[in-house]
Parts: structure tokens; C-alpha cells; sequence
């Protein structure tokens, strides 16, 4: 080997091992936030359960007809200085998760998020792909049932229609679809957003 290629391995080294080191120090990270993720759930859920009444299931969600307009809006619970309008549940996956009313990125990384709509018009529910979130929501399939339990203890029933992967430039297409209840997240690498389509009813 002569002495320009033996330099040239000497200087690449270090930058090798370094690359290294930034992939594990992002799959520690990647490691942890999902567990924080996992522990913020877990919390939330022990106070709503704590607050929320039992009560039997709805056929699904209720016309527009059977709730006056000045009643609409869904009520929430205060945990932790966040408002909660309630909690999914999985009965195939498993898994229970709460809902929080609005939407941003910070409010994303404690649980999955109200993105747009009420259980009366078209409910959009946002969250990110971490296994203790929505991550799992990839394996749900047609006919799957879900539902959700608004703080007040009203059950929803809601049966998975379809599910279908968008562009993140496609907005209209995810919130304007006319579905009962869409689940939204994003693919693995964040290319693409994974939505599951509802209809109301098991």
C-alpha cells in the first residue's frame, strides 16, 4: 500500500468509528424515549381510570340530531396541567391509550392527540409510532374492533374499516375523508403517514 491510500485509511478511521458512536447514541436515545413514552402512558391512564365512570357501550357515535349544538364539545379531564378527552382501546393489540384534546409536538411525545373533529364529526386522532403509542396500530386489520371511553365514561364502538398509507403533504386527504374515526402516524423513517379508517359500530 503506498503512502497516500495508507493516509487515507489512517484519516477515514476516525471518521468510521465516529459514525459508530452517533448510531448507537441514537438507538440508546430512540431506546429511552420510548420508554419514557411507555411510563407517561401508563400515568395517564391510572388517574383517568381513577376518575372516569363505567358504563355499557353506545351502538357507536351519536347523530349530530341527538346532541344539541351548545353541548358538543367534548368534555375533558385535567391530568398533569394536560386536558384528556379519553382513552382508545385495542382489544386485538391489547392496548389502552389516553387522548389528549389538542395537538402539538410536545403533547405528541406524552400520548396520541385529538388532531381534529369530536366523536360526532369525524374524530382524527394523531400519534406518534412509538411501540407504547401508535406504533402497534400498523398490525390492526378489517374488521378489528375499537373503541373509545370519553371521561364521562361513554363507551364508543368503532370497527376498523381500512387502512391506508398518505404523502405528509396530504391534509385534506386525511382529515376531509369523511370517516367515523381515523388513527394517523407516521411510517417507519417518517416518510409517510400509516392511517387507519373506522366506521362507527361493532
Amino acid at each position: 500500500m503506498t503512502a497516500e491510500p495508507r493516509r487515507r485509511c489512517t484519516l477515514l478511521r476516525p471518521v468510521g468509528l465516529l459514525l459508530v458512536a452517533a448510531a448507537l447514541m441514537l438507538t440508546a436515545y430512540n431506546i429511552w424515549d420510548n420508554g419514557r413514552a411507555a411510563a407517561s402512558v401508563q400515568q395517564v391512564l391510572a388517574e383517568l381510570n381513577s376518575a372516569v365512570p363505567a358504563r355499557q357501550p353506545t351502538s357507536g357515535a351519536p347523530s349530530p340530531q341527538e346532541e344539541p349544538e351548545q353541548e358538543r364539545r367534548m368534555p375533558t379531564a385535567l391530568v398533569d396541567g394536560n386536558e384528556y378527552i379519553g382513552t382508545l382501546y385495542f382489544p386485538t393489540l391489547e392496548l389502552t391509550l389516553p387522548v389528549m384534546s389538542g395537538w402539538d409536538e410536545g403533547k405528541l411525545k406524552i400520548s396520541p392527540c385529538r388532531y381534529l373533529g369530536t366523536v360526532w364529526d369525524h374524530l382524527v386522532i394523531a400519534g406518534h409510532n412509538y411501540r407504547s403509542h401508535f406504533g402497534p396500530i400498523r398490525d390492526l386489520e378489517s374488521g378489528d374492533p375499537v373503541t373509545f371511553t370519553d371521561v364521562e365514561g361513554t363507551v364508543y364502538a368503532y370497527t376498523v374499516a381500512e387502512t391506508e398509507v398518505l404523502q405528509p403533504t396530504a391534509i385534506g386527504e386525511m382529515v376531509e375523508a369523511g370517516w367515523d374515526l381515523t388513527l394517523f402516524t407516521c411510517t417507519t423513517g417518517g416518510q409517510a403517514r400509516f392511517a387507519v379508517r373506522c366506521t362507527a359500530g361493532q
